[in-house]
């Protein structure tokens, strides 16, 4: 019995043309057609944003590689790729020309503070309680300083013991007796108080957020769980919307502290 049912099942299997083999072939990604080789962001060495954090230039360029190299996004106009074998968005790699990549690493700051990544970082690694204080001077207001008040008191007794400080002379002589001269009367200039003028124009506290920028405008806010909707993040700190507006933004000041006010120009 046994023979036979094995003689059937082979000759099912003569039956079917060939059995299918599953396969995944994958495909090498082509070199970058657009690059930043004269873009000015790219030859002064500036930051560039992407995924919601600042890259900086860092380490020597290396030549494309399609087989670890994926597009992960764009910026300004120029693809943005990844290495595949290292941790997801700590290095990406700008086309500059010829094939070849320059890297832009993100600074071990915020929520990857105290972490090295896949490979030892270039840049020194940030606390948590670092970027507080930096954060917290930065929307700190200024300090305007004016000019030491004057004492009019000591000023008069000090005229007084010496006259000649207004320049009149002290005594002068005629053919006679000499005498003393009187002093010219005390002359004062009135004093005129001034502090240094705030910023003026689009200069003061600005930052990069969702491919803009964004100016300070106005003061810090307590934050409200009804009053702002979370719509992003800011080097690790929620950014929030008060309304359906795109042109102005909250974004916190300290961890758990109040938000400031930001709108794009």
């Amino acid at each position: 019995m046994r023979p036979f049912v094995l003689n059937v099942v082979l000759s099912l299997l003569a039956l079917v043309p060939g059995a299918a083999v599953a396969q995944v072939y994958q495909t090498a990604t082509p070199p970058p057609q657009v690059t930043s080789a004269s873009a000015g962001w790219q030859v002064a060495g500036g930051p560039i944003f992407h995924a919601g954090a600042f890259y900086f230039p860092a380490g020597a360029t290396v030549f494309f590689d399609g087989n670890v190299m994926k597009r992960t996004g764009v910026y300004l106009g120029v693809p943005l790729y990844q290495d595949a074998t290292v941790e997801p968005d700590s290095i990406v790699y700008v086309p500059i020309g010829r094939n070849l990549m320059r890297p832009y690493e993100r600074r071990r700051e915020g929520d990857l503070a105290g972490t090295v990544g896949s490979r030892t970082p270039s840049f020194p690694v940030q606390r948590d309680m670092e970027l507080s204080a930096s954060l917290t001077r930065l929307y700190r207001a200024p300090v305007m300083a004016g000019p030491a008040p004057i004492d009019l008191a000591e000023t008069a007794a000090g005229l007084r013991r010496n006259p000649a400080a207004l320049g009149a002379p002290v005594c002068c002589f005629d053919m006679g007796t000499p005498s003393p001269a009187t002093p010219a009367p005390a002359t004062y200039l009135p004093t005129v108080m001034q502090s240094i003028p705030g910023p003026s124009g689009a200069d003061g506290v600005w930052i990069v957020f969702d491919g803009s920028r964004w100016y300070l405008d106005g003061r810090a806010a307590s934050y409200d769980v009804v009053r702002f909707a979370p719509t992003g993040n800011y080097r690790g700190f929620p950014v929030y919307r008060e309304d359906a507006s795109t042109e102005r933004i909250h974004v916190t000041v300290v961890a758990d502290g109040p938000v400031a006010p930001f709108v794009r120009r």
